[in-house]
């Protein structure tokens, strides 16, 4: 096995785990929803809920992070075998590394994406608050 692929081999793990608090945000998002929906909400859960779900959004963060680093380092490390490689298994290199990058785009969309879902929750809620 190429040292590249190493990294890359970790991703499978962290998706896993990406998967099971993905899952736990949902669930904590669906109660403040439900919460913000009764007209005698209990103010102060809604905001230990919201305190939940950045600690799972900080996570997810997290997650995506190790993962965008662990891509670029099989993006790097693809690129200078590529570089070294023989031209008959340049066309495969290539695609693999190509591959990479489009992992890299996609981790950092998702970071860009967990930041701003708790900030969209919590204008909701001191939205909710004010009416």
């Amino acid at each position: 096995m190429e040292n590249w692929v190493i990294p890359l081999t970790l991703i499978p793990g962290i998706g896993m785990i990406i998967l099971s608090t993905s899952h736990l945000s949902t669930s904590v998002s669906d109660e403040i929803n439900t919460l913000l929906q009764k007209d005698n909400c209990d103010r102060s859960l809604i905001q230990i809920k919201i305190s939940q779900l950045s600690l799972l959004n900080i996570a997810l963060v997290s997650l995506y992070i190790s993962t965008a680093i662990f891509s670029i380092t099989g993006l790097i490390e693809g690129i200078f075998t590529l570089q070294n490689a023989m031209t008959n298994s340049a066309f495969r290199q290539t695609l693999l590394v190509t591959g990479v990058a489009s992992l890299v785009i996609a981790t950092f969309l998702l970071i860009a994406f967990s930041i701003r879902k708790v900030k969209i929750k919590r204008d909701q809620f001191l939205k909710n608050i004010s009416n």
